[in-house]
């Protein structure tokens, strides 16, 4: 009988060992996770507007064609498309935070993003978040709304949007009026709105004309029961351990119809000359050796007419590759071979 409650208070310990092992090493499992979810990096957060197909588009009206291309290049370049909850979850440490994330959002609710934008991100298999002013969406046909960038989603629009899943649904005020404490009032109906609209209960905000900083809208946010809130400072997110999700900056992608061309490139002096009939944009010029892989970048330049980039003779001397990219080189609208 001794022998047998021996045995029985060795297989005890032995069990009691395995089990602390166990939550040690699932404690340090998760541990590790979290630390890796919290890693510092930069994700970018495009700001778009409207997506349409034609000309005589303004600044915050991208052409279906430039969103194609962009999307497309998002592919080549191997991002994956995130949205503001997933930021949220990896905070937290939960969920998984890809290798290079980016999040695309589209802000005041067009009916452009249902009828150009939508189809081209199915097909590159990415999603979206969408943020609309819940009091101005409404009908369809003659009672369709409009706003500054074109016609607006109907109601019926975006529940179908949330219901596909592309893209998803968040605030963007009741009636985007540029008064912060107004503003700080309708982010509780606003998300209330966007659950009757689309039957999802949204936790994602956009501050109209981005306006943010003021504590009673960081309470409000927090009371209302949204988790992020993007604002318009043309700049990368930097992600990491104090990240600041009620402040996330975004980048501009700037529409409109253009034709950039290279004029010239001389070698002698590192100049390159850019010509663009159209919207200006915001560009710098990037020159990569076919040899080495090396790279030079210029300052970045509003390309109106005509501008003159400057870069190191020594970029010139061998065969190159030329870009004209974005502030934060994630598009190229010109690529040519030297």
């Amino acid at each position: 009988m001794i022998e047998g409650l021996e045995r029985k208070a060795e297989m005890a310990k032995r069990i009691t060992i395995a089990l602390v092992l166990a939550l040690s090493l699932g404690f340090l499992a998760r541990a590790g996770w979290r630390s890796w979810q919290l890693k510092p990096r930069d994700i970018p957060i495009l700001m778009y507007h409207n997506v349409l197909d034609g000309e005589n588009l303004s600044k915050w009206q991208v052409s279906a064609s430039d969103f194609e291309m962009q999307m497309r290049q998002l592919k080549e370049g191997g991002y994956t498309t995130i949205l503001p909850r997933d930021i949220w979850r990896a905070s937290r440490g939960w969920g998984l935070m890809p290798r290079k994330p980016i999040v695309i959002t589209f802000d005041d609710g067009y009916e452009g993003v249902m009828k150009f934008a939508e189809p081209i991100l199915a097909k590159y298999g990415f999603k979206a978040i969408c943020y609309i002013v819940c009091g101005r969406i409404g009908g369809e046909g003659e009672a369709r709304a409009t706003f500054d960038s074109g016609p607006l989603l109907s109601t019926n629009e975006c529940a179908a949007l949330a219901r596909r899943g592309t893209v998803s649904i968040g605030s963007h005020s009741m009636l985007h009026r540029p008064h912060p404490k107004r503003l700080a009032a309708e982010m509780g109906p606003s998300r209330k709105a966007v659950k009757a609209i689309t039957g999802v209960k949204t936790r994602d905000y956009a501050y109209p004309f981005g306006l943010h900083g003021y504590g009673f809208m960081y309470d409000s946010l927090k009371s209302s029961r949204y988790r992020t809130a993007v604002i318009c400072e043309d700049k990368m997110f930097h992600y990491g351990v104090e990240t600041n999700l009620f402040a996330m900056p975004r980048l501009s992608v700037y529409g409109g119809n253009r034709e950039l061309k290279v004029a010239s490139v001389d070698r002698a002096s590192g100049s390159v000359t850019l010509t663009n009939v159209g919207e200006s944009i915001p560009l710098r010029v990037t020159v990569i050796d076919a040899a080495s892989g090396k790279e030079w970048s210029s300052e970045l330049q509003n390309v109106v007419d005509k501008a003159v980039f400057s870069l190191p003779p020594e970029a010139f001397k061998g065969s190159f590759t030329l870009l004209a990219e974005d502030k934060a080189r994630i598009f190229h609208y010109i690529k040519e071979r030297h």
